[in-house]
């Protein structure tokens, strides 16, 4: 055996292992693909479930409160509506505590601030028709 034919042989064996380290390889890769496969279809699960127990009650809840956004403002209204006729009430109250116990300079002293109100033209007098 000459030392040519020992370098063929050196060299073919080489080539062999590098070949069966090549496969290997390829085995290896495949494997991580195929776990790589199995968490994105396990990921796509949970996300779908996700979606459908969480996001989709959460949009068509947030749907159904923009909907009443007219409560909001008819609450709104009649607090405003209640807190002025507390205040005409106080209003009231206060005139007639000045006034003492007589009612009827209270009574005038209304009209007057009516008249005084109606010609300075805070608020004006409609007359409803027939």
């Amino acid at each position: 055996m000459t030392s040519l034919d020992f370098l063929y042989i050196a060299l073919g064996g080489g080539f062999v292992l590098l070949v069966i380290f090549l496969c290997v390889m390829l085995l290896h890769l495949t494997l991580v693909l195929r776990d790589v496969t199995k968490v994105t279809a396990n990921f796509t699960a949970i996300s779908d479930r996700l979606r459908e127990t969480v996001l989709e009650p959460m949009k068509t809840l947030s749907e159904m409160t923009a909907g009443l956004g007219f409560v909001h403002d008819l609450i709104e209204k009649i607090r405003r509506r209640a807190a002025e006729a507390a205040a005409e009430e106080d209003l009231e109250q206060q005139m007639e505590a000045e006034c003492g116990e007589c009612r009827k300079p209270a009574r005038e002293s209304k009209m007057e601030n009516k008249r005084t109100a109606q010609k300075t033209g805070i608020f004006s007098v409609k007359k409803v028709g027939k």
